[in-house]
């Protein structure tokens, strides 16, 4: 066959294959449009979902900064919030579960430093709105006495109006209220318009017994600025009070400057019993202090304080009698279950020998007696009876027995009348022995 021949087929085949080709091509193109495009749609919504996210992450970073809260479910607060939070609600809240340890933590912590930051009218808010939240009633009440310490100083008038209407309604300690001295001391005039306003609004007058107790933090106050200004009206303001609550101001007139010392101990004496007053100036700055179980002051310069008040012999046996008696009531209750000690009993009674000779045996048998009667010790009959017998064998006077004697015979200490009997047998005087014989019968 010739050349000619061939060249149809072979020219249709070309153009076939040339045909396939470019429809190949074709494809190709149409495969890369299609693959590019997806590309775009992908990047498109990457870049949405990415700006959608940085809005998300945006908005949730601002409220972070503003303030992130635990109360929203699932999240825990950083250390950061704890740290640095100002809500004190959500404060609360937050540590409200955590049982005995609520003052441990990190919360509690940032609570109180943020009472202390809060200004009064923050502090009254917080205040009030926190009678509204669920918080167990001992993390409340410690809550409240951090919120009432710091508005003494910040809004007076709504503290102790507080602690007021807390007397009416649960049993407080009216301590808590002797920091009026320091707002009368600042700003009388406001502190005694609101006191005023408190008595003629009959808010003292709602105790069961008329007597209101809580008035006493306040009048203390009153006695203790007029003392400097206006002794008379101090030593009035005392007797205005009842005769059984004025030896409560003892718990609040403890620091008295020692230029008005004689002032202070005049009023005491024309005011109240001996026993009351001498209780009073046994743990008073007048003295020094000389009379709390930890001190270790000389003798002689207790001798020197006490000439200096003008202590009279039975005011001096009365203060070595309260604080021997003292001591011995808080060993008994520290012996019990133990071997009582024999050594502190020594050691006490030496020391008020060395200060007030005179007072010893007398001070000594009270305080025997008071051991007998807060002891819960099977052997603390024996131990007081033992000591007694010593101290009396050496020399110790009649008046070291009394004590016992007559705790045993009208039912102060549970100490058995045929024992009491022997020790009243010692008594060598025999009036003093007869009566006391008598007593036991």
């Amino acid at each position: 066959m010739k050349l000619i021949h061939y060249a149809p087929p072979l020219i249709a085949l070309m153009i076939g294959a040339a045909w396939l080709a470019s429809l190949r091509a074709s494809n190709r193109e149409l495969e890369q449009s299609n693959l590019s495009l997806q590309k775009k749609i992908a990047e498109a919504s990457g870049s949405s979902g990415a700006k959608n996210d940085r809005v998300r992450s945006g908005t949730k970073g601002a409220k972070a900064k503003r303030e992130k809260k635990p109360s929203d479910e699932g999240i825990k607060p950083s250390d950061d919030w704890v740290n640095t939070s100002r809500d004190w609600s959500e404060l609360v809240m937050f540590n409200n579960n955590e049982g005995a340890r609520f003052n441990l933590t990190a919360a509690c912590r940032r609570l109180e430093k943020l009472a202390s930051e809060m200004s009064g009218d923050e502090l009254v808010k917080a205040y009030t709105e926190m009678a509204a939240l669920p918080v167990e009633a001992e993390f409340r009440n410690y809550l409240e006495s951090v919120m009432l310490d710091q508005l003494k100083g910040k809004n007076p008038e709504f503290a102790f109006s507080q602690y007021l209407a807390k007397c009416q309604n649960e049993s407080i300690d009216p301590v808590r209220m002797a920091d009026f001295s320091k707002w009368l001391a600042r700003d009388p005039a406001a502190a005694t318009a609101w006191y005023e306003s408190q008595v003629a609004g009959e808010v003292f007058d709602k105790t069961l017994d008329g007597k209101s107790p809580t008035m006493i933090p306040f009048e203390s106050a009153f006695i203790m600025s007029l003392l400097a200004s206006d002794p008379a009206a101090a030593e009035q303001r005392l007797n205005n009070l009842p005769p059984d609550l004025r030896a409560s101001v003892g718990t609040y007139v403890w620091d008295v400057p020692k230029e008005k010392g004689k002032d202070f101990v005049d009023m005491l004496r024309r005011s109240m019993p001996m026993e009351e007053y001498m209780a009073i100036l046994k743990d008073n700055s007048l003295t020094e202090y000389n009379f709390r179980f930890d001190s270790k002051n000389d003798p002689k310069d207790i001798q020197k304080n006490m000439d200096r008040l003008g202590f009279s012999p039975e005011e001096r046996s009365t203060l070595m009698t309260q604080h021997f008696a003292e001591v011995a009531k808080y060993g008994a209750m520290r012996d019990r279950g133990n071997e009582p000690s024999r050594e502190r009993f020594d050691d006490l009674r030496a020391r008020i020998q060395a200060i007030d000779p005179t007072s010893a045996d007398q001070a000594t048998g009270v305080a025997l007696q008071s051991y007998l009667e807060n002891s819960k010790t099977t052997g603390a009959q024996d131990f007081v009876e033992k000591i007694a017998t010593d101290y009396h064998d050496s020399g110790a006077g009649d008046e070291l027995l009394i004590p016992l004697i007559e705790g045993s015979a009208n039912g102060r200490i549970a100490y058995p009348k045929d024992r009491a009997r022997v020790l009243a047998a010692k008594i060598s005087d025999d009036r003093l022995r007869e009566e006391m014989l008598r007593k036991l019968n």
